[in-house]
């Protein structure tokens, strides 16, 4: 009788311990911007880059992978007022070697190519993160 209490007590303790274990940390999903089999350079249509990030989900400690000719495209984060006007001149942080792999953190970030006329041609989205649940 004392040996199927003390299996009792430990089969207790080990469901509490497992119970009270934080989950296991999701891994980061790799976005390729535009989809999978997809390059950052101009688009066939404007919208592009900005219908799929609209279609895709995004949340704090994924990646964004942009892949780019180097010399030919970039890619920068700017502010709303920078993508809105197509400009680059204050950006947050710039990437001239693809593909250039960017973490994201929470918040609403707005990526441009400042190569020539690239970003007003449609080489340009933005990307709406979220918070893990």
């Amino acid at each position: 009788m004392a040996a199927l209490g003390t299996a009792l007590a430990a089969f207790l303790l080990t469901s509490i311990f497992l119970l009270a274990a934080p989950p296991p940390a999701l891994a980061a999903t790799d976005h390729v911007v535009g989809g999978p089999d997809s390059m950052w350079c101009i688009p066939p249509s404007a919208g592009l880059y900005e219908a799929w990030a609209a279609n895709t989900t995004f949340v704090a400690g994924d990646n964004l992978v942009f892949r780019f000719e180097m010399g030919f495209y970039d890619v920068v984060l700017v502010s709303k007022k920078e993508y809105d006007d197509c400009t680059a001149g204050d950006p947050y942080n710039s990437f001239s070697a693809g593909p250039a792999v960017v973490p994201l953190e929470a918040g609403v970030h707005y990526y441009v190519c400042s190569v020539g006329n690239y970003c007003s041609l449609g080489v340009k989205f933005f990307v709406t993160v979220q918070n893990p649940q």
